[in-house]
């Protein structure tokens, strides 16, 4: 009986740290959120973060659906001078950035405007190699809104200066088990920053962001594009393709080829 009532104890306060550690999380970050696209604040960067295209079940994820219609909403507003595409890179078949940026060119959002990381396995790693490799200080987050408050929290504890623009997936609002999963990933973050010091699974050496392509239109007819070789390319492709783990970050699963021959991007737009 002491054993049981010991057992319902801990629960109890495990149930109560998580909705603490939610509340500090949200609480610290929601002012810098959007209430809509239309609304979102303008930075020279506009991290999206990736996540399968397609579910389980089958069908189009409509979280990323939402992701990259945003992500193009701000790119046509004239909001971002780049799109840093980071996602999965784990294989062959699955690869989240290329996939990103097939679907952006689809939505008419020209190259120089994008850049690819193939090693934001999680919103972690994502987040850190975005400042520490790509040398980004200050972003507009392009997530859903119920993903803004931790991403944000990371980027704080990072020294990122962030603030979110939400997009938002009218056709599948989060379920329960995705809320719980939420719940659970931000108190797991607070332990990542601030007791075991998380480190990213690849960091890699730092990359240059193009010239503001915004900026550099407004002054003149020519944008000024970072150049990578082909060579520097495939490296970047390998490297994420070596270092490959799964997400923390998961809506679906998918492994349809993301991009062939006709869809592969310039490898002037790659980065590792």
């Amino acid at each position: 009986m002491r054993a049981g009532w010991t057992i319902v104890g801990l629960l109890a306060a495990g149930a109560m740290t998580v909705v603490g550690l939610n509340l500090w999380v949200v609480m610290a970050t929601h002012d810098r959120i959007a209430t809509s696209p239309l609304t979102c604040q303008s930075r020279e960067v506009g991290i999206v973060f990736g996540t399968s295209h397609g579910l389980v079940g089958g069908g189009s994820n409509p979280h990323y659906q939402a992701r990259l219609d945003t992500a193009a909403q701000l790119y046509r507003l004239r909001r971002v001078s780049n799109l840093l595409l980071s996602g999965d890179n784990r294989t062959r078949y699955y690869n989240e950035p290329m996939t990103m940026w097939r679907d952006l060119r689809a939505r008419n959002v020209p190259q120089e405007f994008m850049t690819l990381d193939y090693a934001g396995f999680s919103t972690f790693d994502t987040l850190v190699r975005a400042h520490k490799v790509f040398g980004v200080d200050e972003a507009v987050l392009v997530t859903q809104p119920w993903h803004l408050p931790r991403a944000l929290f990371i980027a704080d504890a990072l020294g990122l200066e962030a603030v979110g623009c939400p997009a938002i997936s009218e056709r599948q609002p989060p379920g329960l088990k995705l809320m719980l999963r939420e719940w659970l990933a931000r108190a797991a973050t607070v332990g990542d920053l601030y007791l075991w010091g998380r480190k990213p699974r690849f960091l890699g050496p730092q990359e240059s962001l193009p010239t503001p392509v915004l900026s550099s239109h407004s002054s003149s007819h020519s944008s000024d594009k970072h150049v990578m070789s082909p060579a520097e390319g495939s490296v970047a492709a390998g490297a994420g393709q070596q270092a490959a783990v799964s997400r923390d970050m998961a809506d679906g699963v998918d492994v349809t080829d993301a991009a062939n021959a006709a869809d592969t991007p310039d490898p002037h737009a790659l980065a590792r």
